[in-house]
């Protein structure tokens, strides 16, 4: 595990292999991923691995890419894996707040090196090097559709994983709390006095915005006892979205009440509301999702039940290197409730 001093001795894979009664070179095999190759058994391989957890063992991949026989500082390789089709806010904040963690960490004896690496969303099965133990030291994942959340069940990585905004079993998690975003922006549009409630998303659905659209329509279910009108968009760009609130109003839709699962949806659903003659919030009340920098100066400025990025980024690194070093008792799921933002694209004036 990493030294908390900086001076304590790296474990090798001849004490794993003490340890466990095998050969350096069946050890150093299983640690390599090249066990199945190797046609080493099933418990073999599991030894070997809950053995270098259990002595804190840590591969020096700066020392072997380098070559170098014996190496006084250790790199640990950090990562945060997320999808290209992805918004990129949450990626840059988990981003500037590990790389902090890492320059106050960070001594002579312990480096550490900090990464972004993407796959195409729904494939991150096919990203090379993922099984690998000699790849990563800890990552990050965020931004995964189901397909990936299936696949990270099935196949647990061999290194420390926190997984942000979804729930994975077996995975060291941080969320945002179940159905409050979606709770919260349904009873804002609702407290406002909408009756003709619509929801804008993305095609492709996270586990959170899948999360946030079931909420929204529940709850307007039970207060209206009518379902909220879907409006989908291609992809999560502004322009996307007016075209998809654009063709609604086409086809003679009428709306009062707009939930929009991303700001950047909201900068093109404004776009469309008021190029039909239509005024925020009196004709149409909208809320979005985020709290983006520009949030506060749409005109009128933008209601948001923020993504609770902050919150889950402050979670997030500090339970990554808890698990670098190996603590035991670090939970398995936090949750972090978002802030809301009321402005005035949903406070209506008194009728």
């Amino acid at each position: 595990m990493p030294p908390k001093s900086g001076s304590s001795p790296a474990v090798t894979i001849y004490e794993i292999a003490e340890h466990v009664g095998m050969s350096p070179a069946a050890v150093s095999s299983v640690l390599a991923n090249r066990g199945v190759e190797r046609r080493l058994s099933t418990e073999t391989i599991r030894k070997v691995r809950e053995a270098a957890a259990q002595l804190g063992y840590v591969p020096n991949m700066a020392g072997r890419r380098l070559r170098a026989h014996k190496s006084a500082t250790r790199q640990f390789d950090l990562a945060i894996l997320t999808s290209f089709e992805a918004p990129l806010p949450l990626v840059g904040q988990a981003l500037h707040a590990l790389q902090r963690a890492v320059d106050l960490q960070s001594n002579e004896h312990t480096r550490y090196a900090v990464a972004i690496e993407m796959f195409h969303a729904g494939r991150l099965a096919d990203k090379l090097g993922l099984l690998d133990t000699n790849r990563y030291h800890a990552v990050m994942i965020t931004n995964t559709l189901p397909e990936d959340d299936k696949f990270l069940a099935k196949a647990k990585l061999p290194y420390p994983v926190v997984v942000l905004g979804r729930r994975i079993a077996n995975y060291h998690c941080v969320l945002e709390a179940p159905d409050f975003v979606g709770r919260r922006a349904a009873e804002t549009l609702l407290d406002a006095g909408a009756t003709k409630l619509a929801i804008l998303h993305g095609r492709s659905l996270t586990h959170t915005t899948a999360n946030r659209v079931a909420a929204f329509e529940r709850v307007v279910k039970e207060r209206t006892g009518k379902n909220p009108v879907f409006l989908v968009s291609p992809d999560l760009q502004p322009s996307q979205g007016a075209a998809a609130l654009e063709v609604f109003y086409a086809q003679g839709g009428k709306l009062d009440g707009l939930f929009v699962v991303t700001d950047s949806l909201a900068l093109g659903a404004y776009q469309t509301i008021k190029g039909r003659g239509y005024s925020v919030p009196k004709d149409v009340a909208v809320v979005g999702v985020g709290d983006y920098e520009l949030a506060e100066f749409f005109d009128p400025p933008l209601t948001t039940v923020a993504g609770a990025n902050d919150a889950m980024v402050a979670e997030a690194v500090p339970l990554l290197f808890r698990l670098l070093r190996g603590e035991k008792d670090a939970p398995g799921e936090v949750l972090v409730v978002p802030p809301v933002f009321l402005r005035a694209s949903s406070v209506r004036a008194a009728r």
